[in-house]
């Protein structure tokens, strides 16, 4: 039997009397890049994290590779292959590039990590260098990861992720607050990251959502409002209503 690389089915939060996210039943086969959207406050993040483990479910399941991991810490859910970058940079900013790297990869091969490249196994230090090459991030390998424009340190948060060796990709707006370089050079590398492993994204850029994704969902109020093609949400009524006025997004989380 194949199963979907991620499913959801009925999957809810409840913050007291607010419901940020309510039966959500989604599914994302491997090797697509799925895209999620909505308006401010449509519990797109919230999703994230209850798909992480950072929140606990009210109610609802979420299998990965058809094991249920509903109850997994975020940890355990890491060892089974999910991983995620943030919203905001989750980044160790005194460390370079390549130790916030070799940090993740060793943990990622649960061995001690090391400030000394001497000291790596050969596994470790070749998955460093994949990920700074795909990211192409070679030539600031050696500066200190604070040091850098606020664009390579969004990359730098998809490469710790992309060293604790994925199944599947998380990324939680990954080109918010770009400059149009940053923004170009960023799609570059999510096009080349489409071709090697299956991801999830959340997104507000909707001319990159039209010419990345496999497949959309959009939510609103928590709720999942339609899910199809890039061309059958762009025609979709409800999503233009949702995204133009005629409803708003209830919830800010």
């Amino acid at each position: 039997m194949t199963f979907p690389l991620l499913q959801t089915q009925n999957l809810s939060k409840r913050f007291g009397g607010v419901t940020a996210v309510s039966d959500v039943s989604l599914s994302v086969p491997e090797g697509q890049l799925h895209v999620i959207i909505g308006p401010n406050g449509a519990g797109k993040t919230t999703f994230f994290h209850l798909l992480t483990g950072i929140y606990s479910a009210s109610s609802g399941s979420i299998e990965f590779l058809g094991k249920d991991i509903t109850q997994l810490s975020p940890d355990e859910r890491v060892k089974l292959g999910i991983a995620r970058s943030y919203q905001r940079t989750n980044i160790f900013p005194n460390l370079t590039v390549e130790e916030n790297f070799r940090l993740a990869a060793t943990r990622s091969y649960q061995q001690e990590w090391s400030f000394f490249p001497r000291q790596l196994t050969p596994e470790v230090s070749l998955l460093v260098d994949q990920t700074l090459d795909l990211l192409r991030l070679d030539a600031v390998a050696k500066q200190a990861a604070s040091t850098l424009p606020y664009g390579v340190q969004r990359l730098v948060d998809i490469g710790i992720a992309l060293c604790c060796r994925p199944k599947l990709l998380l990324l939680d707006e990954p080109t918010s607050g770009l400059s149009t370089a940053e923004l170009l050079e960023t799609v570059e590398v999510l096009t080349d990251l489409k071709r090697k492993l299956s991801i999830v994204l959340i997104e507000h850029n909707m001319e990159l959502v039209v010419n990345l994704a496999d497949s959309i969902s959009v939510l609103n109020f928590g709720e999942l409002l339609a899910y199809g093609t890039p061309e059958e949400i762009s025609a979709n009524q409800s999503v233009q209503d949702a995204y133009f006025g005629k409803r708003r997004s209830a919830v800010a989380l």
